[in-house]
């Protein structure tokens, strides 16, 4: 087994305090404790430049994500749909093997930083997302929408970055074409008895 069983994946983080779980309930007690929950940017909302450059976006219109595929770490897990909270917190999947889609950002294939969230693990082992620190630029990350049509992304590079100082603007700031960030928890600090960082990976819409 990995880490405890409540270590969840983590959103973005403004100025606000942090809260204690990504779920936004309490902590678990002893090391099961969860990883804090920063609130979601209110960027996040922003859906990107309609005249951006680059390919053209996929029609994306009524549609939502429904599953990705990311072939170099054997991810291929069906998608949750995310929400803030009342508090602003981002809910993580409820499903340590499914992956989860950002539902106040942009649907994968259109314009601006769609984001997905993810476990990095679970009670029993390996999460959906345990994988992600393996990904190198030039991967490859399928999503499936409820159209029947696939956006592409190509994986540009990752970085770790602090859950007390997360590059909000960074990650869910408007930008002038198609992307895609994924999210986990990354650096377990056994002395706190949760994550610290969460790990971003960054990808851009294939051509």
């Amino acid at each position: 087994m990995r880490r405890s069983a409540t270590a969840l994946v983590v959103a973005a983080v403004v100025a606000a305090g942090l809260g204690g779980c990504a779920d936004g309930t309490a902590p678990a007690a002893g090391r099961g404790s969860a990883a804090a929950t920063p609130d979601v940017a209110a960027s996040a909302e922003a859906p990107g430049s309609a005249g951006a450059a680059g390919p053209r976006p996929i029609p994306v219109d009524d549609t939502v994500p429904v599953r990705v595929r990311i072939p170099a770490i054997g991810v291929d897990s069906a998608l949750e749909t995310l929400h803030r909270g009342d508090d602003g917190r981002l809910a993580a999947p409820e499903d340590w093997q499914s992956a989860g889609w950002f539902a106040g950002g942009p649907v994968p294939g259109a314009p601006g930083p769609a984001v997905l969230a993810g476990h990095v693990d679970s009670p029993v082992g390996p999460a959906v997302f345990a994988g992600l620190s393996r990904l190198r630029p030039g991967d490859r990350i399928e999503v499936d929408l409820s159209s029947g049509v696939v956006a592409v992304f190509v994986v540009d590079g990752s970085r770790t970055v602090p859950q007390a100082d997360f590059p909000a603007e960074e990650v869910y700031g408007p930008v002038p074409d198609r992307q895609l960030r994924l999210i986990t928890c990354h650096t377990f600090d056994e002395s706190a008895g949760h994550y610290v960082d969460n790990l971003v990976v960054f990808a851009t819409a294939s051509a």
